[in-house]
């Protein structure tokens, strides 16, 4: 079976297991020559607490928007001197839950046609607190999903 895919996001939450995605993911693209999306998502809900109104400053927020940018700056690069093409292959930062966000709200806006994913590492508990993003794009999300350990 083989499905021809254009346009591929890989979502990165900086642990080994999105790495292992990341690198797989530069490689099959560059190889076949299509588009990858590069996305990392900030969880909105980590910045607030409950209904206790304690969400950092602006000017906090600024600080991890950048230092997020930064990181993403430096992945990219390092796909560019893999041989990435600087057309081919995009960074991406928002804010906002994981799940919603990975699973449709950016395949929807890109049109991705596969979703590139590292495994959890959440331990039990922590999945059953907030549940395992990887386990809830793989249900729900509408293109094709690979998941990387």
């Amino acid at each position: 079976m083989t499905t021809n895919y254009q346009r591929l996001l890989v979502a990165i939450d900086w642990t080994s297991a999105s790495e292992k995605a990341l690198e797989l993911s530069t490689m099959y693209t560059r190889e076949n020559n299509l588009q990858l999306d590069i996305l990392h998502v900030i969880d909105s809900s980590l910045l607030s607490f409950g209904n206790v109104d304690v969400s950092p400053s602006s000017q906090k927020i600024y600080a991890l928007e950048q230092k997020n940018m930064h990181k993403l700056e430096g992945v990219l690069a390092r796909a560019l001197e893999s041989g990435s093409s600087e057309y081919q292959t995009h960074i991406h930062l928002r804010f906002g839950d994981p799940r919603k966000v990975i699973s449709s709200d950016f395949p929807e806006e890109y049109r991705n046609d596969l979703i590139v994913l590292g495994t959890t590492q959440k331990n039990r508990i922590q999945r059953a607190l907030v549940g395992s993003v990887s386990s809830h794009v793989i249900k729900t999300a509408k293109c094709d999903v690979l998941s990387v350990r």
